[in-house]
């Protein structure tokens, strides 16, 4: 059996591991005493007390034990890898052979001469090529195509990096994703701080732009309103060059002057000297239009932020960097605190966005970056030309179309010039079809059902043409495409759509042209007014090819053309036979339908929960806004029995004691008693959560989808959250539900678990570890002084901010009616120790602790890392900081319009000052605030009986 050390893992320090490994190499399970004790983890006895776990897997036939960490002490329950909170009884486990590694995973790849292996979300062996890149120090470019493992290779030397660390690409689904994958396993490191940000969100770190960024579907609205000449009616074309030209390429001024860009260079813009004088006419209405219909262009405002941006990284991180401009770029280097501790990394061939992206400027704004750094190496960049994920045939095509680029525009710089060598796991096929009705039937038939098979036109036009053939909700243009991929792919008109251009591109161009590497060349005619324009087609080309894993097929209506010669596309197929015929599961387009929102691709994610899901929407009436409203009339005002117990229903779950009051002063007798009233009401709405097999609620999904809202304005896993049913909420999360959304009480199904922990110490043992991992989302979003501060939730400050919120409701009113305080360190710590150590360690229940918390994040604090969290109101006690902002499903709203005060109590006469002071003005002094604050709480006469509500009711 090979033998496999994880990188983290220090054999060094581990008593015993010779003697261990060598009787795992041999096969001597027995005397390694080796069990099983989860999913493809087992145990070894390194001595009495000592154990090693670890994994087993296959490569080509052979056996592989893959050393994952140390336990000293039995002491499973700190695993990385085990189950949080895990209960291992050793003489209970069963025992495991040598032989269970004839059925473990098969590894695609190991570099033989490596005994050391990588995990993310899976394990990794680095090939030659990126163990060296992993070797190297910063500063460091990694250039490599789609799938090359430039990502994986840059999160894990992320891992070596102390201090504050910043990861930032400009898609939020990248940033998650990497995120996910950085903390897979349970990574940590207590001397590391990472920050996971869109660039938007790094602009909002910086300071929160007014209003919200322009998108190109904004700009389309807008332009299509103005009295356009013929050469701009592209509005995607003109979009882009306001961004990648006018503004965004010169850092020092924040766009160009009319003179400047009438004089750019023809390699330098997407129009001839002739159209732009107009172009400049359009982007100075497009600059009022920002103005006055509150949007923001993330070029200006990255110019305006040069200013504001201080050092405050130790190490920065940008993925896909030739999406970003110039000026964003710098704005992120000037964030470091030692210019040259960065590492860029992205694919020049993958630009539909013409930001005219270079890698030689990239390297001019380093130096720029590095006057006053003397002996910093000149040699930057490295190469990866590996793929690991196309088929061969794809990979082929591909090289071709970077030939054809190279012989045609030649090289921007050097870095570009490298072909790719496949490494993918499967064969495939490229081919073409013939455009006829019969084709695109058959090829309809075989494909409307699956999830493996996308449509790519190259402008958004053609898509309504696909959907007269195809009934795919799988359909995009090419500017969508990007970060998409998919087993098979059919480009649809690719090419037709733009014969002239692409016939131009292939000119007379040969097969020999097209043999040999690549070499680096300007380009012939540097005078020739198409080259620019002409390359980002072959740019979407290449990233319509690269976006199929195994098979790519195209239909052209004029097959015979030169540059799909040059392809080797010169057989036209008038059958799809080839083609494999599958259907994916309703399960499989819900998660494809959740992938795609999560990448901005509403479109085709609505398609999918239309056409294939046929979700529709609930029959009831949601419980907010005017139906609230309405139903209040009803009850407390016309004296209907009926409206009177649902909104009693409705107060009762939100802890509106205001609204209690109100229903026992108009005669609802029920209201008098709210635990008997709640146990009714749980047992009324909620019983088909509690089951064990709760097949009702997932029907009630596969009909509303998984985040319908209930008549309380609740979603399923909210709900299944209150009842703390572990499964059911597991079976929400595989069906994609929404951690972030939030109840009528500002609270998401996370804080709702809290919420039920801090009133029921049971529920806090017995129910909240089994839910707490699940239903955590991995940050909170808080604006504090107009700066985006994202909290982590691997920060003690998370919790405490979340439980905060809670206590807001369940011990504000009580410590004020009771004792005129507010919150404090003790309100914490007594909750605190409810919480499983698996949860909450020791250390961090205790009250010294907790209080340095407090007081590290008091508004007033001076530290670099005080969140603003809190705002002290005597020594020792604590209200949330009410200049603080929370983005709620993707909106910024003041803290106190996510909590509602006015619930607190029947005398909290005037909320609508409460939220004057301190919140819609944020210059007010604080003592002014207080005041207000002070009197409302002194009205809370309420408050024990809401505290009793919430401890005794709900247990």
């Amino acid at each position: 059996m090979r033998i496999l050390t994880y990188r983290g893992l220090d054999t060094a320090a581990i008593p015993g591991i010779d003697k261990l490994t060598d009787r795992l190499a041999a096969d001597d399970f027995r005397s390694a005493d080796v069990k099983k004790v989860g999913d493809n983890l087992y145990r070894a006895r390194l001595d009495r007390s000592n154990r090693l776990l670890f994994s087993l897997y296959r490569h080509q036939g052979e056996r592989c034990a893959l050393l994952l960490e140390y336990i000293p002490s039995h002491a499973y329950e700190k695993s990385r890898f085990l189950a949080r909170g895990v209960d291992i009884d050793e003489a209970r486990i069963p025992a495991a052979d040598a032989e269970a590694a004839d059925a473990a995973p098969e590894l695609p790849y190991l570099n033989p001469a490596l005994p050391r292996f990588h995990l993310l979300d899976k394990v990794l062996s680095f090939d030659d090529d990126q163990e060296h890149i992993y070797q190297q120090p910063p500063p460091l470019v990694i250039i490599g195509s789609a799938g090359s493992g430039k990502t994986a290779l840059t999160l894990e030397k992320m891992k070596d990096a102390a201090g504050d660390v910043l990861y930032v690409t400009r898609s939020p689904f990248l940033v998650q994703n990497a995120r996910d994958l950085y903390y897979a396993n349970g990574w940590q490191r207590d001397d590391q701080d990472v920050d996971f940000l869109s660039f938007r969100e790094y602009l909002e770190s910086i300071q929160v732009p007014d209003g919200k960024e322009i998108t190109a579907r904004a700009f389309a609205g807008w332009a299509a309103r103005q009295r356009l000449p013929k050469a701009l009616k592209d509005s995607q074309q003109l979009f882009e060059e306001f961004q990648g030209a006018i503004t965004g390429a010169d850092p020092a001024q924040a766009y160009l002057s009319r003179d400047a860009y009438l004089a750019l260079g023809v390699k330098q813009s997407i129009y001839p000297q002739e159209t732009r004088a107009e172009v400049y006419d359009l982007f100075e209405k497009y600059l009022r239009f920002l103005d006055e219909q509150g949007w923001f262009d993330a070029n200006l405002v990255s110019h305006a932020w040069l200013s504001r941006v201080t050092p405050r990284y130790d190490w920065v991180v940008v993925d896909e960097v030739q999406d970003l401009t110039n000026v964003q770029l710098l704005l992120i280097l000037k964030s470091l605190r030692a210019a040259e501790h960065f590492l860029l990394c992205g694919d020049a061939n993958q630009i539909v966005h013409p930001n005219f992206f270079s890698w030689s400027k990239v390297k001019s704004l380093f130096w720029q970056q590095q006057a006053d750094s003397p002996g910093t190496p000149t040699d930057l960049v490295r190469i990866l030309n590996a793929n690991f994920r196309n088929s061969p045939q794809v990979t082929e095509t591909a090289n071709r179309l970077l030939h054809i680029k190279h012989a045609r525009f030649g090289s921007v710089d050097r870095e570009s010039n490298y072909l790719v060598r496949s490494c993918g796991p499967t064969q495939g096929r490229v081919g073409l079809l013939q455009d006829s009705e019969r084709v695109k039937r058959d090829l309809d038939q075989r494909t409307a059902a699956s999830t493996r098979f996308a449509i790519l036109v190259l402008h958004p036009e053609q898509k309504s043409e696909v959907r007269k053939f195809f009934r795919t909700p799988l359909v995009f243009s090419i500017h969508e495409a990007k970060g998409l991929e998919y087993e098979n792919v059919l480009l649809y008109g690719f090419l037709s759509s733009e014969e002239k251009r692409f016939r131009d591109i292939a000119a007379d161009l040969t097969e020999a042209d097209l043999q040999g590497e690549l070499r680096y060349a300007r380009a012939r005619d540097k005078g020739d007014k198409s080259l620019e324009i002409y390359k980002f087609y072959i740019n979407a080309l290449y990233v319509a090819v690269t976006r199929a894993v195994r098979n790519l097929y195209l239909i052209e209506p004029r097959p015979k053309q030169h540059l799909l010669a040059l392809l080797g596309l010169t057989e036209v197929h008038e059958g799809v036979d080839d083609v494999e015929a599958t259907t994916s599961s309703l399960e499989e387009w819900r998660h494809e339908a959740h992938r795609l929102e999560l990448q901005g691709k509403e479109e085709q994610a609505a398609e999918i929960r239309e056409q294939i899901l046929k979700q529709r929407t609930p029959p009831w009436t949601v419980l907010r806004g005017e139906a609230l409203e309405t139903l209040k009339q009803k009850a407390l005002e016309r004296g209907e029995k009926k409206a009177g117990i649902a909104l009693m229903e409705y107060a009762l779950i939100y802890y509106d004691q205001r609204l209690l009051n109100a229903l026992i002063q108009s005669g609802v007798k029920a209201a008098k008693q709210p635990d008997k009233a709640l146990a009714t009401l749980e047992k009324k709405h909620y019983l088909p959560y509690t089951l064990k097999h709760p097949g009702g609620v997932l029907r009630e999904t596969e009909q509303y989808g998984v985040d319908f809202r209930n008549v309380f304005d609740q979603t399923p896993l909210m709900v299944a959250s209150r009842m703390g049913n572990a499964d059911l909420i597991e079976a929400l999360l595989d069906r994609d539900a929404d951690t972030n959304l939030v109840d009528a009480n500002g609270l998401n199904a996370f804080q709702i678990a809290l919420e039920r922990a801090c009133a029921d110490e049971r529920f806090a043992r017995r129910r909240l570890p089994a839910v707490y991992e699940r239903l955590a989302p991995p940050s909170m979003d808080i604006q504090v002084d107009g700066r985006l501060v994202k909290l982590d939730r691997r920060l003690m400050e998370y919790l405490m901010l979340c439980i905060a919120m809670v206590l807001f409701y369940q011990r504000l009113g009580e410590n004020y009616a009771t004792r005129a305080a507010l919150l404090s360190a003790a309100d914490f710590e007594e909750i605190l120790a409810q919480f499983p150590e698996s949860i909450v360690p020791v250390r961090r229940k205790k009250r010294q602790y907790i209080s340095s918390i407090l007081a590290k994040n008091e508004i007033d604090r001076d530290d670099p890392y005080n969140r603003k969290l809190f705002l002290r109101w005597r020594r020792g006690e604590y209200i949330i900081n009410p200049r603080l902002s929370l983005r709620i499903e993707g909106d910024w709203r003041r803290i106190y319009d996510v909590l509602s005060p006015q619930r607190l109590g029947a005398q909290l006469r005037d909320p609508l000052r409460w939220r004057q002071h301190l919140v819609h003005d944020p210059n007010a002094a604080a003592e002014q605030a207080l005041d207000s604050l002070r009197a409302h709480l002194q009205a809370l006469s309420d408050g024990r009986k809401l505290a009793e509500l919430s401890r005794g009711s709900r247990r």
